[in-house]
């Protein structure tokens, strides 16, 4: 026994040896690590949606100023182009009516030649006043509005961080409710506004008159469409701090604006579901209009009464229209349907507006987030509408007041039942204006 033990027993050496050699060959066999994926480009990251910049991202503030010089060169290249080619047309045009007026000083009877001329100069004419008018408003509007969003991203990366980073840790401090209506433990049962019930005769008013006006659009005849809008709104209500009963009507049009009338009367035209891509969505407009009815923000704006403001403008209107004196659709903005009404009722109010707006923001994510809807739908809606100038700064507090709320679980984005409306006003009804 001794024997075999001498004959076989290997050398501590070679013992240490297969050991590493057997390491080795592990590590051989082994796949080689996963190729680290590339972080994405700060121009990449600026055509992502306003939801998914919610997670901060690190670049170097070179990044930040050579990519906005490199936009509002872009930007100014296109619609110097644009003006370009509007001076041209504008050319163009006026060398056409000058060879019309040669035309007619000629002969007072076309010739063939002349008379295919003729014909040629009016497709000429007819196609360059089309034209110039959408050159104009490419120049003016299109190109602005492309290029605006994109440096509202561009900022919106670039102070993101910083703010995020100083919520995070308020929250850590213990002090996240300290914001202004940070008690969202409490929705339901805040002080938000005093005497809501005030305003309930005041909308019904309103609503009554503006019905027999002509002022609203026709109330959409789908009864399965209102209940499903009306379920989603009095889900988001029963979690809101409105104090007055709601009353929901889905009106026929392809407006891309509902409006809330005091109260607690709402209207959502179709084209509102139809822009929509998701319920989440949805709930994030229905969650903002409910807010601005519990704030009672048309009532707190308006220094004078309500109701002769809001008809002042109608009965002028309605004097226009009956004299010959005026186009109402030109002077109010009424021949558009629902954009008359928001129009009114946006005119009625005082002061501040973007103060009521960034309030009625910040409500209507915190009641959509406490019906359980993912708050982050209005995020998603906001990116189908134009960019405005201020923009970037609505969306830095919307981001801001997602991140004080606590995640949820299993919040809704989406549901079989929306897809199904969205799916029967497309047999039925215009599509968004």
């Amino acid at each position: 026994m001794h024997l075999f033990r001498r004959r076989f027993a290997l050398p501590a050496v070679n013992c240490q040896m297969l050991f590493v050699g057997a390491i080795l060959a592990l590590l051989v066999l082994q796949p080689p690590p996963d190729p680290e994926i590339p972080p994405i480009s700060l121009e990449d990251r600026i055509s992502l949606p306003y939801s998914e910049l919610l997670e901060p991202a690190s670049y170097s503030q070179k990044e930040f100023e050579s990519l906005r010089s490199r936009i509002e060169h872009e930007r100014d290249e296109k619609i110097e182009s644009l003006k370009k080619t509007e001076k041209l047309w504008k050319d163009e045009l006026d060398a056409a009516r000058s060879e019309l007026e040669e035309l007619n000083r000629g002969k007072s009877v076309d010739t063939p030649g002349t008379s295919a001329r003729r014909t040629q100069l009016h497709i000429d004419i007819g196609a360059l006043e089309r034209g110039i008018p959408e050159k104009v408003h490419e120049q003016k509007v299109t190109i602005p509005g492309e290029y605006d969003e994109r440096l509202a991203k561009l900022w919106l990366i670039e102070h993101w961080p910083e703010r995020r980073d100083e919520i995070l840790q308020r929250i850590e401090q213990g002090s996240g409710r300290e914001r202004r209506h940070g008690d969202v433990d409490d929705i339901g049962y805040r002080h938000i506004a005093k005497d809501p019930q005030e305003d309930i005769g005041i909308g019904r008013q309103a609503a009554r008159q503006m019905a027999a006006g002509g002022w609203l659009p026709a109330e959409l005849q789908d009864v399965d469409v209102q209940n499903y809008v009306r379920k989603v709104a009095d889900r988001i209500a029963a979690n809101s701090d409105l104090k007055v009963p709601l009353h929901v009507t889905v009106v026929d049009s392809g407006d891309l604006r509902a409006t809330a009338l005091p109260g607690g009367f709402l209207f959502v035209p179709s084209g509102v579901l139809l822009a929509s891509h998701t319920e989440s969505e949805l709930a994030g407009i229905l969650s903002r209009e409910i807010a601005r009815i519990a704030a009672r923000q048309v009532s707190r704006a308006s220094k004078r009464s309500l109701v002769s403001r809001m008809f002042m403008p109608i009965a002028q209107i309605a004097t226009g229209v009956f004299s010959g004196g005026i186009n109402p659709g030109a002077y109010y903005g009424i021949g558009y349907g629902m954009q008359g009404l928001s129009g009114i009722v946006d005119r009625v109010m005082d002061g501040d507006k973007a103060k009521y707006q960034k309030e009625a923001d910040q409500l209507g994510i915190q009641y959509a987030w406490k019906a359980g809807f993912d708050p982050r739908g209005s995020l998603e809606f906001l990116e189908s509408q134009e960019a405005d100038a201020g923009l970037h700064e609505r969306i830095l507090n919307l981001f801001s007041e997602i991140t004080y709320l606590r995640p949820q679980k299993n919040a809704v984005v989406d549901s079989p039942e929306f897809q199904a409306v969205r799916a029967r006003l497309r047999t039925h009804t215009r599509p968004p204006s």
